[in-house]
C-alpha cells in the first residue's frame, strides 16, 4: 500500500477553460496537481507505478472558515478527480486502471491523506 501525505489545501478539479483557441487549466488546480505529484513521488520511493487494478482512498481537509456557505467545498468527486490526475503515471500507470475510488473530506489542518493499494 502507498501512503500519501500532503499538507496542501485540497483543491477541486475545475472545467478546461478557453481562451479564443488557447485551452488551460485553472492555475491554483495545476498548483495543486504539480505539489500532490512531488509528495506521490516521495511516497514511491523510487519504484515503479503499479501495473493492476488499484483502489484509492481519499481524505481531504481543511481550516473551517469563519462563514460557511453551500459552495465552499466544492464537490468530493471533483477532489478525486484532481488525486486521479495527480497520481497518474507516478503511483499507477494510467488513471483507467483505478477499480474503487472511497472520497471523504472533513474541517482541520489542511491535508490530502490518500492510500493507493493493488487488488
Amino acid at each position: 500500500m502507498i501512503k500519501i501525505v500532503a499538507p496542501l489545501n485540497p483543491v477541486p478539479f475545475k472545467r478546461v477553460m478557453t481562451n479564443g483557441k488557447r485551452r488551460y487549466n485553472n492555475a491554483k488546480y495545476t498548483e495543486f496537481k504539480e505539489e500532490l505529484g512531488y509528495f506521490a513521488l516521495k511516497a514511491m520511493g523510487g519504484r515503479a507505478p503499479l501495473k493492476g487494478a488499484v483502489r484509492i482512498r481519499a481524505h481531504f481537509s481543511r481550516r473551517k472558515p469563519k462563514r460557511i456557505t453551500s459552495r465552499m467545498w466544492g464537490d468530493v468527486d471533483n477532489h478525486l478527480k484532481s488525486v486521479l490526475d495527480a497520481l497518474n503515471g507516478i503511483c499507477y500507470e494510467d488513471d483507467a486502471q483505478v477499480v474503487e475510488v472511497t472520497g471523504t473530506k472533513s474541517y482541520g489542518e489542511p491535508r490530502v491523506l490518500i492510500e493507493v493499494e493493488e487488488v
